[in-house]
């Protein structure tokens, strides 16, 4: 087990690396309001090339000092608690850790939009016991990836969450004769112009703890399958996220 430990340590290292070296991370996004986001004011660290590149290294490595050093440490000093447990849950953090920054891959098929985003819904909701508010008609036949689209709805979901005041989260199924459209609103306050103009910028998160990587991920995973995000302030105030992705 302590070896499997300190191989995903050294790998997710390695990852981090390509991810940034591959995104060329430090070029700003030159004002796009498509992507995902995070709100509120930036933190000023994106520099050039070199700060952004330290930034994303310092978010990985206190990601691994609070999910994988600290608790290890805290059963190697504590026989109260479980050994066991603590290395499981490490490695579990390193898989997440893998997962933000792989490319999200899958054979693309037909499938229904609907049922895959009312189940999306009801795992988040059951996961986390927030209400969902789900909208649509009929079914919507998509070309999608339906396990990397989940994924994508699911980490859209958790930003309305956070970011929404415990206000309702809708979720609404659309299509407009070439597109399948998801449409995800919250309550909070919106996207500042701040946050509109960095919303590619991975690693950029103004939450204690955050990697800034989720949304990132999902904006990878719905362009991978040949669709788009589009950020917005709802006309009666909230941000709005809208995923489109191909009509079968």
């Amino acid at each position: 087990m302590d070896a499997l430990i300190v191989g995903g340590v050294a790998a997710a290292v390695a990852a981090v690396v390509g991810f940034l070296v591959g995104r060329g991370i430090g070029r700003t996004s030159g004002g796009s309001t498509d992507g995902a986001p995070a709100r509120s004011s930036p933190s000023g660290e994106t520099a050039g090339d070199d700060t952004s590149f330290r930034l994303g290294l310092s978010r990985i490595g206190a990601y691994l000092r609070e999910n994988v050093d600290g608790p290890l440490a805290a059963a190697f000093k504590d026989r109260s608690l479980s050994l066991r447990r603590a290395a499981e849950d490490a490695v579990g953090a390193i898989e997440d850790l893998h997962f933000f920054l792989e490319d999200p891959a899958g054979q693309i098929g037909e499938d229904d939009l609907v049922r895959i985003v009312k189940e999306a819904v009801q795992a988040y909701e059951s996961e986390l016991d927030i209400s969902v508010l789900f909208s649509a008609k009929g079914s919507v036949q998509v070309r999608v990836n339906s396990e990397a689209l989940s994924d994508a709805l699911y980490l859209v979901l958790h930003n309305a969450a956070v970011f929404g005041l415990g206000k309702d989260v809708v979720a609404t199924v659309t299509s407009n004769g070439e597109w399948g459209r998801v449409l995800i609103q919250d309550g909070g306050p919106g996207f500042s112009a701040e946050a509109l103009s960095r919303a590619y910028d991975p690693f950029y998160t103004t939450t204690d703890g955050g990697l800034g990587l989720g949304l990132s991920h999902a904006r990878r995973a719905v362009e991978l399958q040949g669709g788009r995000i589009h950020l917005r302030n709802g006309p009666d105030g909230g941000a709005e996220v809208q995923i489109s992705v191909p009509l079968a």
